[in-house]
């Protein structure tokens, strides 16, 4: 309990922008469940479609399976994925990613892994899927090489897989797998966090492996990288609201404690505002940034459970609350002016629980 009182006490104290009043999580809840026998988690797959809808991959007990759950917290489809987009020999197994263009398309992607100590990456295949939970024809993108652990949804209808692991690639596709450009970045560019821009453009974050420096770029819809911008950080993960590129972004200093900021980057890629988000933090605990309709949310790991914060467009805090009888949250998925939180369920509890906020 008292390291939470002290990270908060960093929070609402440091800078003119960022005071305001603790409140609890249940001010912002507007429903929350455990869904039995479910699971998904941080590396997992779930978003909002068009109608503020939740769309996951659960990957409980090696049964990976299609979940559709209503706003009003209804699940309504839970089916196994099909078995074409299952790995195949040499993968072993396979990780999900899942995304929503503006038009309403959700694509799978699944990227393929097998090894033990020693991993290979076996490429990806997308599918899409259906208002009814069924698939569309399964298409292979990428062969073995680097690991595919993103999937952006652009404005134009184009979609971006956004891999690691020497060297760094990004690929566009349509809505049915057709590659339209790639790119390759330095081998040393790894964990990269995209968001989509206007325009079918994108702004793209990656640390440098092995050095406290982190890389955003702007790239425009044909491929081509328009700006860049280096930071001084270990680690970060973007999101886009009104045109603009937000990070939240870990200084980790001395490798000792995680210090968490927001900064926001305008057309230009010039940097608009800076605030800080929990100066104090676990090191190399789990973090993640949305976007909804009026400001950025923000959730970070802390030992003692769950850190939400939410800020408006221009970075002033609206408000903060942590709960120490919570996990901390897997995923945040923006949905209109609302959010989803996958996780962030009772501490002895291990099924997939979800939360709707506002």
């Amino acid at each position: 309990m008292a390291k939470t009182t002290l990270c908060l006490f960093a929070l609402i104290t440091i800078g003119p922008h960022t005071f305001a009043q603790p409140t609890s999580v249940a001010e912002h809840v507007l429903w929350e469940r455990d869904y039995p026998n479910l699971a998904v988690s941080v590396l997992g797959a779930a978003v909002a479609d068009n109608s503020g809808n939740l769309w996951a991959v659960s990957e409980y007990r090696q049964s990976e399976r299609l979940l559709y759950v209503r706003k009003n917290g209804e699940l309504a489809i839970n089916t196994e994925l099909p078995t074409d987009i299952q790995p195949k020999f040499p993968a072993d197994r396979a990780s999900f990613r899942l995304a929503a263009s503006p038009s309403g398309t959700i694509l799978l992607a699944a990227r393929y892994i097998h090894g033990g100590r020693e991993i290979s990456f076996d490429g990806v295949a997308i599918a899409r899927v259906n208002t009814d939970g069924t698939f569309g024809p399964v298409r292979r993108v990428a062969g073995p090489g680097p690991e595919y652990k993103e999937l952006v949804a652009l404005s134009d209808g184009s979609f971006l897989l956004i891999g690691d692991q020497s060297p760094m690639n990004v690929l566009s596709v349509d809505q049915d797998g057709k590659l339209i450009w790639r790119r390759v970045f330095p081998r040393s560019w790894v964990l990269p966090s995209g968001a989509a821009l206007d325009d079918g453009s994108s702004c793209i974050v990656s640390p440098d492996y092995g050095r406290p420096l982190l890389h955003l770029i702007w790239v425009d819809r044909a491929g081509v990288v328009r700006r860049r911008q280096e930071l001084s950080a270990r680690r970060g993960d973007t999101a886009s609201l009104n045109g603009s590129c937000a990070l939240l972004y870990d200084r980790e200093p001395g490798l000792h404690r995680s210090a968490f900021y927001l900064t926001s980057f305008d057309r230009a890629l010039i940097r608009t505002w800076t605030t800080p988000v929990l100066p104090t933090a676990p090191q190399g605990c789990v973090y993640a940034l949305a976007a909804i309709s009026d400001g950025y949310l923000v959730t970070i790991g802390v030992r003692d459970g769950l850190f939400l914060a939410k800020f408006t467009p221009e970075g002033r805090l609206l408000w903060t609350t942590t709960d120490t009888s919570r996990k901390y949250a897997s995923l945040v998925i923006p949905a209109g002016d609302s959010f989803y939180i996958i996780g962030a369920g009772a501490k002895d509890r291990h099924d997939l629980h979800v939360i709707r906020g506002r």
